[in-house]
């Protein structure tokens, strides 16, 4: 950080968002000038070493858990449903955004859950909307299709793009999404259902199975440059009894990068047990925040209390 312009208020005060943003999504600051930079690189990189030495950055003792509400989005309304059927209001994504960014939320993902059934093209007016309201970092998904879609989110104001159904069937287009704008934005989400004895990812919202294993498919994704996955369990999804914590262990265990647990809460233990047993990175809810059912101070404070690493 050089300059004089840094010394701008304007500039300062982005300075100290952005660097917060980065801390909430797993990244470690360590501001350097120009002049250590140039001149005294290997203090630089003793001071790096230093700072990484010994840090786990995956599971507990390392990173705080988070706490990630999802919105999913339906002609511009917030909505649930049980199985991604049934659906109804759950208010409007703009205001409920702001809420959780108040509540405490450390992320926020926002699904179009119609998007890549229609063929529209996802929310860019929703994502600026939202981007002026909360300094949370939040997700986009549904409909994106190409890297154009992509860009068009991220410049509104989006922090990461996540997709799904487009991704099984062109998994190219995850090297190029990694490759275009890093790793670090590019979320994979895969809907997943059990069918006899193997977990199937399904497409277009859980309607259509593929031949596709779920860890198999996972493992590809990383291979080609996902920096995420957010796993939903449709078996579980919106019964409120609980993550399918056997699948969430077993991909936690083989992967390199992040997982995050959907599907399925309906307590406050839920996510104690999803923590506890399967040393995931994130969990997400939708309807137990939307009604109020559990509110996320109240939830880090039990997750505290049991030596879960949340950031309050």
């Amino acid at each position: 950080m050089d300059g004089s312009i840094h010394l701008l208020p304007d500039v300062a005060h982005n300075n100290i968002e952005r660097q917060r943003n980065l801390e909430l999504d797993g990244l470690r600051v360590i501001r350097f000038t120009n002049d250590q930079i140039f001149n005294k690189l290997n203090k630089v990189l003793e001071q790096i070493t230093t700072q990484i030495k010994g840090s786990p950055f995956r599971g507990r003792g390392g990173l705080a858990k988070r706490i990630i509400p999802c919105l999913d989005v339906k002609d511009g309304r917030t909505v649930k449903g049980v199985n991604f059927v049934d659906l109804r209001d759950a208010g409007d994504p703009v205001e409920l955004a702001w809420n959780y960014s108040r509540q405490g939320a450390d992320e926020l993902v926002f699904l179009d859950i119609t998007a890549t059934v229609e063929r529209r093209k996802t929310m860019v007016e929703l994502v600026k909307a939202v981007a002026r309201q909360i300094n949370i970092p939040f997700t986009i998904g549904g409909g994106i299709n190409e890297i154009a879609d992509a860009d068009a989110l991220l410049n509104a104001g989006a922090d990461k793009i996540s997709i799904n159904s487009a991704a099984v069937r062109n998994p190219a287009l995850i090297d190029e999404l990694a490759k275009a704008f890093g790793v670090q934005f590019v979320v994979i989400a895969v809907d997943t259902r059990s069918i006899g004895d193997k977990n199937i990812v399904h497409l277009n919202g859980g309607r259509l199975p593929t031949e596709r294993e779920t860890l198999e498919w996972i493992m590809e994704a990383e291979s080609r440059g996902a920096g995420e996955i957010l796993l939903t369990s449709m078996d579980h999804d919106g019964t409120k009894a609980g993550f399918d914590n056997k699948l969430l262990k077993i991909v936690n265990d083989a992967v390199h990068i992040p997982v995050i647990a959907s599907g399925g809460a309906g307590s406050v233990q839920h996510f104690v047990d999803v923590f506890e047993k399967t040393n995931i990175d994130a969990a997400l809810a939708a309807s137990v925040f939307h009604y109020g059912e559990i509110l996320i101070p109240d939830l880090k404070a039990v997750l505290k209390s049991n030596n879960i690493e949340v950031r309050i």
